[in-house]
């Protein structure tokens, strides 16, 4: 019953109970120990393999690290195509600002950061394998918005998901504000506030930044911010 065709074990092929077996154990020494828990040592012994399978899937301690933190907390990047692009958003930042607050990653990646300014390891592994699969969720809802004309076509993407996420991390950093449950929704309505497209007086809608800085703007309906007027105009 245990077995397959030809005496073979059912289940999981080694090599992968194998990797699963290194990515729990660099998660938990990781949460019980810290950064400087994490070694490639420690991370093969808690697995119960050789350090050379270890060095087989990963080069540094620093990608296992992030890789086991990262699986820990694929939920929160996690979109539902059905919604509409600010709840999108908005659920996709406040699960990492709920993540930040409510469990221990908040403490870890603010430990990550730190050691990322020191280490070039752990500061490759933070971008690979934590930052840009987040960033390129976020910038490609953006990227479908400006093509369904939802949102200037000028706009840039990636100062737009800066705009979106320094924030959680600044607070998350610093603790000057708190972590709060509105902070996401105020982020994400502020930002598709300015990045909206904007209907030129006479007609037309905008082609681009160069206008703007130009204050050729003036705002459809329902809009907060007023045409913008030239020097010495009526």
């Amino acid at each position: 019953m245990g077995e397959a065709a030809g005496g073979a074990p059912r289940g999981r092929p080694r090599s992968e109970r194998a990797r699963a077996a290194v990515l729990e154990a660099a998660a938990e020494l990781l949460v019980t120990g810290g950064i400087d828990a994490v070694t490639m040592e420690a991370i093969a012994a808690r697995a119960q393999v050789s350090k050379a399978t270890v060095y087989k899937w990963w080069p540094s301690r620093a990608h296992v690290m992030l890789e086991s933190f990262f699986s820990r907390t694929t939920h929160t990047i996690a979109v539902d195509p059905a919604l509409p692009l600010a709840e999108q958003l908005t659920r996709q930042l406040g699960s990492l600002v709920a993540l930040f607050r409510d469990t221990e990653s908040g403490p870890l990646m603010a430990d990550l950061v730190a050691a990322a300014q020191a280490d070039p390891d752990i500061r490759a592994a933070l971008d690979e394998r934590w930052l840009r699969p987040r960033r390129q969720v976020c910038t490609r809802l953006l990227a479908e918005a400006v093509a369904r004309g939802e949102l200037d076509a000028g706009t840039d993407l990636a100062a737009a998901a800066d705009q979106l996420f320094a924030p959680v991390y600044h607070r998350l950093l610093l603790g000057h504000e708190p972590l709060s449950d509105a902070l996401a929704g105020a982020l994400v309505r502020q930002l598709l506030a300015g990045l909206r497209p904007r209907s030129r007086a006479g007609g037309g809608t905008s082609a681009g930044p160069s206008a703007r800085r130009e204050g050729r703007w003036a705002d459809g309906p329902g809009s907060e911010v007023g045409e913008v007027s030239r020097p010495g105009s009526g």
